[in-house]
């Protein structure tokens, strides 16, 4: 818990003092309180706060200059955005940053596993605390001017210095609260101590006085804070103690928690997966620069609190009455900055597979050829992600290899015993064959979760071609340099790219001892001709051509022709075999003389 970096927040809280003409505390809340602590984001620029008071008065009173401003009535969330003033940042501790007030409140049922019944504002900080879904997002930090005669009321006799977790929590345990003298921080989990310092949503100096000459003191690490600022953290659900133990909680009833809000389901799975990520590529950071690279243990991963996740499996029939568009941000932020492979592995522990994914869910126990894949279909998708995500970071290239295979469902169904070879080959060359069946139900999964028209178009595109690279491999050595330019002309060098990623992941995804399937040198040889082909001459389009459809219907004295397109195509086909020669007047129409007799027979 890096208690230190909650000292990045006191620039936030000077700047929403002097914007928001009211006496009540301003409270900063979730995740950009918890990443600091965890060395996730040390300085975030995505600031939720709460604060008692009136939404319509708090409205009024908020100075929205040189800020862009919008509220939602149903709710009462303000959203400030700073602008620039006069082509300058106004204050650049805050450059780019986004405000979110959400004042206090309590919420009724819901009815519809969506949305709260009714929403009631509140100065209650503890009421307000029971309305949210884990303890990793339930701490409130706030600040407040430090006097010299703080420090009088300090016990000094009685200050310990951090030595382990376990006594630093136990002694928070039996007190409710505990100073940490170092850092001018308290810490509070004691309701009973939380309701008297904040009534009516205002520090209350009396009893923070009482408070202080009460509290047992701690010194953490060699730093001392000589700032001007107490700094407070409460703490009603005890996310200190969940993230010392790492276990992600529920607050409260874990299946009342769900029922309310049944994404919530989901984000119990994303945000055990992305927190995890984080804390993983963080590690090296924290052990070379804040350890001096003297403590090389492994970081300790989040896991699911016992009754949350037993919960979690429990109720996961209810994301059905999510909306799908929701559902969509917690796949897209699993598999952008998280594990996609743990995520999807927790979906289906779960049971969540069959309602996100139901044609990769529909790939368990699809047997395959054991000359080729000793593992089911799902099996060998799954180890096919966990070896892509080492290497592609793009989320649509992620989610073509999770569904890359989906369509052998349907193929390996098809077949039967004692099938002739020409039957086969039937099989493989029609509509079953599962490298165009697997990009139509990439079209009909994935518009159920409303991703957009492009993105299935990406995807779907990946999957048709996630066989291409074979098909380069395969060629007469002559014609490989050949095949690769004319993918790079359709793909794009990007895209060409991510298609050989996903080959390589395919292959490393069969961990065949029957096979070196470890052995990626030919699609090593494909990147390096790509390399060589991006360099040297870059992507040839059918734009790059020395002639257009207008040329053709000049030369040969046409009329609009649907079929330009289908010579422009050929010719395309024909230049890239050869551009520097081919790509020529000449040559092209005397290509197009042959092909315009061809047409008219």
């Amino acid at each position: 818990m890096f208690f230190d970096y909650l000292k990045n927040l006191d620039t936030h809280i000077a700047f929403l003092q002097k914007r928001i003409k009211d006496k009540h505390t301003i409270f900063l809340v979730w995740w950009c309180v918890r990443d600091p602590l965890l060395w996730l984001d040390k300085n975030p620029t995505d600031i939720d706060f709460t604060m008692a008071g009136d939404p319509k008065t708090l409205d009024k009173q908020i100075d929205k200059t040189w800020m862009s401003y919008f509220m939602t009535e149903k709710f009462w969330t303000m959203t400030l955005i700073k602008k620039l003033k006069s082509g300058k940042i106004e204050n650049s501790n805050v450059v780019e940053t986004k405000y979110e007030l959400t004042p206090l409140r309590t919420e009724s049922d819901y009815t519809d596993s969506r949305h709260p019944d009714v929403i009631n504002r509140s100065n209650d900080i503890l009421l307000d605390s029971h309305r949210r879904d884990f303890t990793i997002n339930c701490m409130y930090y706030t600040n407040l001017p430090y006097k010299s005669e703080y420090t009088a009321l300090i016990d000094k006799k009685n200050i310990q210095t951090y030595t382990d977790d376990e006594t630093f929590l136990k002694r928070l345990d039996d007190h409710g609260y505990l100073y940490i003298n170092n850092q001018n921080l308290l810490i509070i989990q004691d309701h009973t101590t939380v309701e008297k310092l904040f009534a009516d949503g205002k520090i209350q100096i009396d009893h923070l006085k009482t408070i202080l000459t009460s509290a047992v003191v701690f010194t953490i690490g060699k730093k001392t804070e000589t700032g001007k600022l107490l700094r407070i953290v409460i703490d009603p659900h005890k996310w200190i103690h969940d993230t010392i133990h790492k276990k992600l909680k529920a607050v409260g009833d874990p299946d009342h928690r769900f029922t309310e809000d049944a994404l919530r389901i989901i984000r119990a799975i994303r945000f055990v997966n992305v927190l995890n990520e984080k804390l993983r590529n963080g590690w090296n950071e924290i052990t070379t620069k804040r350890l001096n690279g003297k403590n090389k243990d492994k970081v300790t991963l989040f896991d699911f609190e016992k009754a949350t996740w037993n919960s979690v499996k429990k109720n996961h029939a209810l994301v059905r009455n999510v909306a799908k568009e929701r559902i969509k941000e917690e796949i897209m932020k699993s598999f952008t900055v998280g594990n996609p492979f743990g995520f999807v592995s927790l979906l289906d522990e779960a049971q969540l597979l069959q309602h996100l994914f139901p044609a990769l869910y529909a790939t368990k126990n699809i047997e395959q050829p054991i000359r080729y894949h000793p593992f089911d279909v799902y099996v060998h998708t799954l180890l096919c992600l966990y070896e892509l995500q080492k290497i592609n970071k793009d989320p649509m290239v992620r989610l073509a290899m999770l569904y890359h295979d989906v369509g052998k469902v349907d193929q390996f169904g098809a077949y039967a015993e004692w099938l002739t070879k020409e039957e086969i080959r039937g099989i493989l060359a029609g509509p079953l064959n599962h490298r165009r069946s697997s990009p139509e139900y990439v079209k009909i999964d994935f518009k159920s979760l409303w991703f957009s028209s492009k993105e299935i178009t990406d995807i779907a595109r990946y999957v048709a071609h996630h066989h291409t690279p074979e098909e380069m491999i395969f060629a007469k050595e002559e014609n490989v340099e050949k095949k690769v330019r004319t993918f790079f002309s359709d793909a794009g060098y990007e895209r060409a790219m991510n298609v050989l990623d996903i080959a390589m992941a395919d292959r490393l995804g069969q961990y065949n001892p029957l096979q070196n399937s470890s052995d990626l040198s030919d699609v090593d040889k494909l990147k390096t001709i790509l390399k060589k082909l991006q360099k040297e001459e870059g992507q040839f389009t059918m734009k790059e051509l020395v002639i257009n459809g207008w040329d053709i219907i000049k030369q040969f004295k046409l009329t609009a022709w649907p079929d330009i397109w289908i010579l422009l195509k050929k010719t395309l086909a024909r230049v890239l075999i050869d551009i520097k020669k081919r790509n020529t007047r000449k040559e092209i129409f005397g290509f197009l003389g042959i092909q315009m007799k061809y047409i008219k027979k």
